[in-house]
């Protein structure tokens, strides 16, 4: 296992707080994710029963069992895990599947890292809390897909299918293609980054 430094900003003061990101979830990571992250989704999810909020509305990551994946995809030569910590918290996750193939027409067909799977921990996302602790933990994991694609030389290439919260993030923020809704994918939206357009990206974070 591998670690780097990272930095991310503390959103109350806008300082940059060095952060560790690993080539792996542990299972250190592990249950940290279960002592830390599950009692505050547990929190949001209590909130957002009492008001009564439909279910189609709710964050649609709050029921993802990291556990399940990791294991899952530790048997499986063709992915790679992620996890970033800062201040001695666990911070996000990502899951990176490296046998996927690009859609669009300028790239159809080539290798792309393809983000299977991808998490912010609760305390940093406005959505679930009204004073969020760090900004740029997703660009951060976007980033470090982006760092697979060029290893494996994919050349920045990478694809993901986007819960409904997140697709401003991918189109806006990180700048990838809206290829449209996936039927395979109970209708999520697929995005897809170009090279040139990972090349954007990293110039600008």
């Amino acid at each position: 296992m591998e670690e780097s430094i990272v930095h991310l900003e503390k959103r109350n003061t806008g300082q940059a707080i060095a952060a560790e990101l690993y080539d792996e979830i542990t299972d250190e990571h592990l249950e940290l994710w279960r002592s830390t992250w599950m009692p505050r989704v547990n929190e949001v999810i209590a909130r957002l029963e009492r008001q009564r909020i439909p279910r189609d509305e709710w964050p649609q990551d709050l029921h993802w069992k990291w556990d399940e994946k990791t294991e899952w995809s530790r048997s499986r030569l063709a992915f790679q895990r992620f996890s970033l910590v800062c201040e001695g918290a666990l911070q996000g996750l990502m899951l990176v599947s490296l046998t996927k193939f690009a859609r669009m027409q300028i790239q159809f067909g080539k290798h792309l890292a393809y983000v299977e799977f991808i998490s912010t921990a609760p305390w940093n996302r406005p959505q679930l809390v009204a004073e969020p602790i760090f900004r740029g933990v997703g660009h951060t994991l976007v980033r470090t897909a982006i760092e697979v694609s060029k290893a494996e030389s994919f050349h920045g290439r990478i694809g993901l299918h986007s819960l409904p919260q997140a697709n401003r993030f991918y189109r806006d923020v990180c700048g990838m293609t809206e290829v449209g809704p996936d039927p395979k994918y109970d209708g999520l939206v697929y995005f897809e980054m170009t090279e040139s357009q990972a090349a954007a990206f990293c110039r600008t974070r």
